[in-house]
C-alpha cells in the first residue's frame, strides 16, 4: 500500500502520465469543468474547505516534477494570503535546481486556457477542484524533467 504522496488513485494515475510541458490545474471549488472530454476532471472536494487548496498543490507536489507554474494576476490582489503560500511553497521547489518560472496572466485568459486545454493543442492533462471557498485559489503547475 502506497504510504505518502498523492493517494487518489486517479490523481496519481494523471500525475504518472504526465510529460513535459503538460499542465495540471488545481483549482477552488468555483472553477469550472470543461464541457469536453478531452481534459480530465477530478473533483476532490468532500465538504467546505475540504481538501484545502494549498494542501493538494503541496501534495501533487511530492510526485510531480514541475519547471513552471501559472497563476490568475488578480490572485495577488484579491486573495493575497493564498497567493503567499504559493510563493513560499514554489521558493522552495527546484527544477534541476533552478528556481520554478511563475508566469501570471489575467484570469479570463488562465479560465480559457484551462476550458479550451487540448482542443487547441494545450496539454492541458487535468483539472482537479478541490473544496477550496476562496477565490483565485487556481495554479497550473507545468512538468518538468528531473534530468
Amino acid at each position: 500500500m502506497k504510504k505518502g504522496g498523492i493517494l487518489n488513485t486517479e490523481l496519481l494515475r494523471v500525475v504518472s502520465d504526465m510529460g513535459h510541458g503538460n499542465m495540471l490545474y488545481i483549482v477552488d471549488r468555483g472553477f469550472p469543468f470543461p464541457v469536453h472530454d478531452l481534459t480530465k476532471k477530478i473533483d476532490l472536494a468532500v465538504g467546505y474547505n475540504i481538501p484545502r487548496f494549498i494542501d493538494v498543490v503541496k501534495v501533487v507536489l511530492e510526485d510531480l516534477e514541475i519547471e513552471s507554474a501559472i497563476i490568475a494576476e488578480e490572485t495577488e490582489k484579491i486573495s493575497p494570503h493564498i497567493y503567499r503560500e504559493l510563493m513560499e511553497i514554489f521558493d522552495k521547489v527546484k527544477n534541476k535546481g533552478n528556481p520554478i518560472k511563475i508566469e501570471k496572466i489575467p484570469h479570463e485568459e488562465f479560465k480559457h486556457i484551462g476550458l479550451r486545454g487540448a482542443q487547441e493543442g494545450k496539454e492541458v492533462k487535468a483539472i482537479v477542484r478541490t473544496g477550496e471557498f476562496t477565490p483565485y485559489s487556481n495554479v497550473v503547475l507545468v512538468s518538468g524533467v528531473p534530468f
